[in-house]
C-alpha cells in the first residue's frame, strides 16, 4: 500500500510541476517573442508561430519553447489524472465518474500537444480544431470531476466547488470569447490553477487510497 501511495503522490506532483513549468517556460518564450508580447493583447498560440505577428521576423526559439512546455504539460496531466481518479471509488457513482473524467482528461492531452504542432499562422485550422477540442475534453473531465468530489463525503466541497467555475470558464472561453486574448489567459490560469489546487490539496491530505484507518478524512 505504501508503494502505491507513492505512485499516486508522484501523481499529483506530475501536475503541480507541469503548471509550474508551463508558467516559467510560456513567461520565457513571451519575453523573447520578437517585436514584443503582450500578455493581454497577444494569445498563447502566436508564441507558437512560424513567423512573429508583431513585426513578422522569425519566432522558432518562442516556436520551440512553446512546443517543449505543452508537450510536457500533456504528458503529465496522464498520471495527474490517474491519481486523482484513485480518490473516488467509495461508491459506485464516484468510480463511474472518476473514470470518465480522467478518460477526458486523458484524451485532451494529445490536443494540447496538436496546439503547439500546428501553428496558427500556418495551419490556422487544424491549429484552432485542436484548441477547441482540447478546451471542450479537459472541461467536460472537471465537469464529470466535480460531482464525484461532491459526492465522496471526504472531499472539501469549497475545493469541489472550484472545479464549477473553471468548467464554466473553459465554455465560455470556447464558445462565446474564444477570440479574446486577455479572456484566454484567464481562462488558461483559471485551468492550470485548478491542478495546483487539486495537487496540493490532495498531496497534504492525511488519507491515501487503501489507508487502513478509514476514520481520518481528506
Amino acid at each position: 500500500m505504501k508503494q502505491k501511495s507513492n505512485l499516486v503522490r508522484l501523481g499529483y506532483l506530475s501536475g503541480i510541476i507541469g503548471v509550474i513549468q508551463f508558467i516559467v517556460l510560456t513567461a520565457i518564450a513571451m519575453a523573447i517573442y520578437p517585436g514584443g508580447y503582450s500578455l493581454f493583447g497577444n494569445f498563447f498560440s502566436q508564441l507558437g508561430c512560424t513567423i512573429s505577428s508583431n513585426n513578422h521576423l522569425p519566432s522558432m526559439p518562442s516556436r520551440i519553447i512553446f512546443i517543449i512546455t505543452c508537450t510536457i504539460t500533456a504528458i503529465v496531466n496522464i498520471p495527474f489524472s490517474l491519481a486523482l481518479r484513485t480518490n473516488l471509488v467509495d461508491t459506485k457513482a464516484e468510480k463511474i465518474l472518476g473514470w470518465a473524467g480522467t478518460f477526458l482528461a486523458i484524451s485532451s492531452s494529445p490536443f494540447l500537444f496538436l496546439v503547439s504542432i500546428f501553428a496558427v499562422d500556418v495551419q490556422f485550422g487544424p491549429h484552432m480544431l485542436a484548441t477547441r477540442l482540447f478546451f471542450l475534453l479537459f472541461g467536460l473531465a472537471v465537469i464529470v470531476y466535480t460531482p464525484a468530489f461532491f459526492i465522496n463525503k471526504r472531499y472539501n466541497k469549497v475545493i469541489a466547488f472550484y472545479g464549477v467555475l473553471v468548467a464554466a470558464s473553459a465554455i465560455l472561453y470556447m464558445y462565446v470569447l474564444i477570440l479574446n486574448a486577455a479572456f484566454q489567459k484567464f481562462t488558461v490560469y483559471f485551468m492550470i490553477s485548478w491542478v495546483i489546487v487539486q495537487g496540493v490539496y490532495l498531496w497534504k491530505r492525511k488519507e491515501f487510497p487503501g489507508d487502513t484507518n478509514p476514520k481520518r478524512t481528506l
